[in-house]
């Protein structure tokens, strides 16, 4: 049962950059939404500016499981 609720699940993502701790990478994400937020960005684009923010702090997203 465990396996096949496994493969009924979502993919999860995050993001990933080498040699950084998740504290850091809370704190780059945290930044990243400050900013966008600050800027009054419309919600439906506030996904993709987060990624961008994130990759030119050099964070990838990837999958998790």
């Amino acid at each position: 049962a465990a396996a096949i609720s496994a493969c009924a699940s979502p993919p999860r993502y995050a993001y990933v950059k080498e040699g950084v701790s998740d504290h850091q990478r809370t704190d780059a994400l945290s930044e990243c939404s400050y900013q966008i937020q600050l800027n009054k960005t419309p919600a439906a684009q506030q996904p993709e500016l987060t990624k961008l923010c994130m990759q030119g702090k050099g964070f990838r997203l990837k999958q998790i499981n």
